[in-house]
């Protein structure tokens, strides 16, 4: 048996979940957000999202320790593995955030006006940062994956992540008031 061929399948089984479920759940809360209300099939959909996040996550992790198993040396000396690593640890913390944040927040404005309320306003701006990291480092996983190597440090490479996550980060706060706030 081929256990690189069959972890590897896993792996990419994992992307598809993980990042589907991600852009697919930004996707509808941004379309849900059009009128203000968020409603609670629109908050089942986010949900059964959040669940294919954790799916992709749990195989991407289960088929990388599989992956690294069967060639830990070149593993631990390239810079595009421990990069990816990183964002790997990244996206599980900020889906913990999420999940212990985000949802029951979502969950208590279901059906109501959502701009109404002083907690929503308020917690926003982390709403935003979190699915800017999402976003930014479900794209950076995928693209560190199609690439053999990458031509820089770990250093560099995390570098350049991290001004990602600030650009989109400013970009996310400068809408933000148009994207969740403005007036009908």
């Amino acid at each position: 048996m081929d256990f690189k061929l069959v972890y590897t399948i896993v792996h990419l089984i994992g992307v598809a979940l993980g990042a589907g479920g991600a852009y697919m759940s930004d996707f509808i809360f941004m379309q849900s957000i059009k009128d203000r209300k968020i409603t609670d099939t629109e908050y089942k959909f986010m949900s059964l999202g959040s669940r294919a996040v954790w799916t992709g996550l749990f195989l991407l992790i289960v088929s990388g320790i599989g992956l690294f198993s069967l060639d830990s040396e070149t593993y631990l000396n390239s810079s595009k593995f421990q990069t990816k690593m990183a964002i790997v640890a990244i996206l599980t913390l900020n889906g913990f955030y999420f999940v212990f944040a985000h949802i029951p927040l979502i969950k208590r404005h279901r059906d109501a006006h959502y701009p109404s309320s002083d907690e929503f306003r308020r917690k926003s701006v982390w709403m935003m940062f979190s699915g800017v990291v999402s976003m930014v480092s479900w794209t950076s996983a995928i693209i560190l994956g199609a690439m053999r190597s990458i031509p820089y440090t770990f250093g560099q490479a995390i570098t350049f992540y991290l001004i990602f996550i600030f650009a989109g980060f400013v970009v996310s706060l400068i809408l933000k008031n148009k994207i969740l706030f403005y007036k009908k």
